[in-house]
């Protein structure tokens, strides 16, 4: 029998442990590298994450600052580099201001301003202080919907259960008071159960909890519609074709449903007085209501609808409430992006006061 030499045996062992402990030793290595280089890029994220987030706010600041003393429509009016990044329209689908990309330090900003007052309010349907539908409003709703291909039987229930959404105990009114709407106890009976609002819509985006609203409806109608604005006067500089028809439309019925004798408008004229209205700003920025009214005569001398206008479209057709998406980019091949939506509020009466914030919002 052949003997084992114990020298060689104990360097057997020694080399296995030598080699053991070289793969421990390089795995220790490989995940050191790798953990640095992971916190590398965690740290060179994080830089340009906040850098993007400061060039997504400063767009804001840009919009704040001009509005100021002027309007986002001013813009256009700049010279050189930055004029030429600008892209402002006002065609049958509204105005709308965009800048698309503009290097801003290390990165890029996009920015897009829309005006608030171009939409339908919702909040004006119901009046906070009394309770009572406005039925101006409640006309312009149903008219826009229908405008935009919207069945009438599901129109008709979303208007009704927001009705009832917006609607409180008021002196004089009822609580949920559209009886072909949902109301509080609707609410409480489903599966995940929530209460009515019964106040104003803080965002578009609510209307998604209201009974009669469901995802292709919402994504149909939401351009079109707002919460932002004081009250419920269209600026018919800014509106699309589609607000107008159905603001015009509106025009023709009485606020309260007792005092109504709608003066009906054939959607064939109300069209040709939205188009008349959009080639009239193509020259002429501002559409102020006396301005509108002249317009609608002009091609219906016999519609007795100014008063009606007078209630719907903004006197002056200046806004006083825009939204600004701006977006902040940085890095090329896997670019960090942020995004900033506000809605800036600028007080008309008081000349060269800022802008303030009524809603913000960053993703």
């Amino acid at each position: 029998m052949r003997r084992t030499d114990p020298k060689t045996t104990q360097r057997g062992i020694v080399l296995v442990i030598v080699v053991i402990t070289i793969a421990i030793l390089s795995t220790i290595v490989i995940d050191f590298i790798y953990s640095t280089r992971v916190s590398y890029e965690i740290s060179v994220n994080s830089s340009s994450d906040v850098q993007a987030r400061h060039i997504a706010k400063s767009g804001v600041r840009v919009v704040r600052g001009v509005l100021r003393k002027k309007t986002p429509e001013d813009l256009s009016l700049l010279q050189g580099m930055l004029a030429q990044a600008i892209s402002s329209e006002n065609g049958a689908d509204g105005w709308k201001l965009s800048i698309t990309s503009f290097p801003i330090g290390e990165g890029n900003i996009s920015l897009q301003v829309v005006d608030e007052r171009s939409k339908v309010n919702l909040n004006a349907l119901v009046d906070q202080r009394s309770g009572r539908v406005d039925f101006q409003v409640r006309t312009q709703l149903n008219e826009l919907f229908r405008f935009l291909g919207v069945e009438t039987e599901k129109a008709d229930l979303f208007v009704a259960s927001l009705v009832n959404w917006l609607d409180g105990a008021a002196p004089g009114s009822g609580n949920d008071q559209a009886p072909d709407g949902a109301g509080g106890n609707y609410y409480t009976r489903l599966d995940n159960p929530y209460y009515i609002k019964d106040g104003p819509l803080d965002s578009v985006e609510e209307i998604r909890m209201i009974e009669g609203m469901d995802k292709d409806f919402f994504f149909k109608v939401k351009d079109y519609l707002t919460v932002y604005p004081e009250d419920k006067k269209v600026n018919f500089s800014t509106a699309s074709k589609t607000v107008i028809m159905a603001t015009i439309k509106a025009a023709g019925v009485s606020v309260n449903e007792r005092q109504n004798d709608p003066r009906e408008i054939k959607d064939s004229v109300v069209g040709r007085m939205a188009d008349e209205i959009i080639i009239r700003r193509s020259t002429k920025r501002v559409i102020s209501a006396s301005e509108t009214n002249k317009i609608l005569k002009g091609v219906d001398s016999a519609l007795k609808i100014s008063s009606g206008i007078s209630g719907v479209v903004l006197k002056g057709g200046k806004s006083d409430v825009y939204t600004a998406v701006s977006t902040g980019i940085v890095g090329e091949q896997i670019p960090v992006t942020r995004q900033v939506q506000a809605v800036i509020r600028k007080n008309l009466k008081k000349k060269n006061s800022y802008p303030t914030v009524a809603s913000w919002r960053e993703r």
